[in-house]
């Protein structure tokens, strides 16, 4: 593999990068912004709330516009949006206007959440697609550490005269600025997904691409190889997506992408200040805030050489195994109040690695890579728009169930959804290691049948 095909990678997955730095950054602010707005629970959830629910148009309507205007031009408007939302979000003068910026930034989120992986999924080699689709969920874990470490540094900085209890919270916000500005830089520098440029029969400009990809005659053999497809096929309408030929793998698509978000993994990284401060460990909530971060980015690192070797199958179901047992766990330890010691922290820790080996690695990588070539940027919107409905459901929900019901009750639930997920894998997952975008139709249509 090319280091070119790895630095475009890159530089799309950047996108991740703000994802995971816009969701998770307002963890830290949320002690801030409860004493400067005077916000109650369910106010709380719709600041956090609301970065998810602007993911759902974001998403749902992004794969259609790069299918019509291409990949690279959407990731740009992505970078446009995330610069206005971190500003905004950073000079908000009232709640109203905070929550209106999360949800602009939350639109951007959902766009490179949906773009990213069908970029990367289009240059990216079979053999290589799933560690180059991982760069995608690296980029997320890398961005949530980095707003951990910012939101961090923000708080305890002596030095800087102007950063006081009252406007610590605007500057965590609009410290996004700085990485938005450099994707949207790095943007005009990487070409157009080859993919879509044989779709729009600009065939010269996708052998440029495919060329510095692969060998000379790898490229014309891919060329071809999507020519034929295309050629094969009508042009896709929103009724194709939902035909009986493809019918059945968009379903699968939409509940694998929103069952993704009910393992509970966001309610550790949006309200982790919060689930701390509940328990007896002593030290500094933001430290150890960072430290979940760090667990995060090192479990994904992990994962790399995981998910071409095991397959993606394999990984799921061990995720969804250690993730219940995990919330289990946190259940039993609330309800006999064992929270004078580290094994809260400890299971939150683990569960969090178990979360980034697994599901977390594969999901951006199988929702772009299970659809045709014909459907594959409308049927990922529609894959990641579940996703971001379950993520505005879980962000918006949390805080009053924690409150309302108790931490074992709420934990409780969280641990039969995870072990209820085994259950989905083992019977509707297919795995697609090493099979070539253009033979996945071949491989759920194959085995439709089967208890995948």
């Amino acid at each position: 593999m090319k280091s070119y095909t790895v630095l475009i990678s890159i530089v799309a997955a950047l996108g991740g990068l703000l994802f995971g730095f816009d969701t998770a950054v307002i963890a830290g602010t949320l002690h801030y912004l409860k004493a400067v707005f005077l916000l109650n629970d369910a106010e709380i959830g719709l600041v956090v709330g609301a970065a998810s629910i602007g993911c759902i148009p974001g998403a749902l309507f992004a794969g259609g516009l790069a299918d019509r205007f291409g990949r690279k031009k959407l990731m740009i408007v992505t970078a446009l949006l995330y610069i206005i939302a971190a500003i905004g979000s950073g000079i908000a003068a009232n709640f109203i206007q905070l929550v209106s910026y999360r949800l602009v930034g939350g639109i951007a989120i959902g766009m490179a959440s949906t773009l990213a992986p069908i970029y990367i999924s289009e240059v990216a080699p079979p053999a290589f697609r799933g560690r180059l689709g991982m760069l995608q969920q690296l980029a997320i874990v890398s961005g949530i550490l980095l707003s951990f470490i910012s939101n961090y540094l923000i708080a305890n900085d002596k030095s800087l005269s102007f950063l006081n209890e009252s406007n610590h919270w605007r500057y965590m916000l609009a410290a996004a600025v700085i990485p938005s500005v450099i994707f949207f830089i790095l943007l005009l520098l990487v070409p157009e997904s080859p993919r879509w440029l044989v779709s729009k029969n600009k065939i010269s400009d996708a052998q440029n691409v495919f060329g510095s990809i692969y060998s000379d005659g790898e490229s014309q053999e891919q060329v071809k190889l999507v020519t034929d497809d295309i050629a094969s096929e009508s042009k896709p309408t929103l009724g194709d997506v939902f035909s009986p030929r493809f019918r059945r793998v968009v379903i699968i698509g939409l509940v694998f992408a929103s069952i993704a978000q009910l393992t509970g993994i966001n309610i550790v990284f949006y309200y982790a200040p919060l689930i701390f401060e509940k328990i007896h460990v002593g030290g500094s909530v933001l430290f150890q805030t960072i430290l979940t971060g760090v667990v995060n980015l090192i479990f994904t690192i992990l994962a790399f050489p995981l998910i071409d070797r095991l397959g993606r199958k394999k990984l799921l179901l061990i995720g969804s195994t250690i993730m219940g047992l995990c919330m289990f766990a946190l259940a039993a330890l609330f309800h006999f109040n064992m929270l004078q010691n580290y094994f809260v922290l400890l299971t939150i820790f683990v569960y969090i690695g178990g979360f980034a080996c697994t599901w977390g690695v594969v999901l951006w990588v199988y929702v772009a890579e299970i659809f045709p070539n014909k459907i594959r940027g409308t049927a990922t919107s529609i894959a990641v728009f579940g996703n971001w409905v379950a993520n505005s459901i879980v962000s918006l929900t949390f805080p009053v169930m924690l409150s309302q019901l108790g931490p074992v009750a709420t934990f409780g639930v969280y641990a039969i959804v995870n072990f209820s997920m085994i259950l989905f894998v083992s019977r509707y997952v297919f795995e697609t290691k090493g099979v070539p975008l253009e033979r996945i139709e071949e491989l759920y249509t194959q085995t439709k049948t089967a208890k995948f």
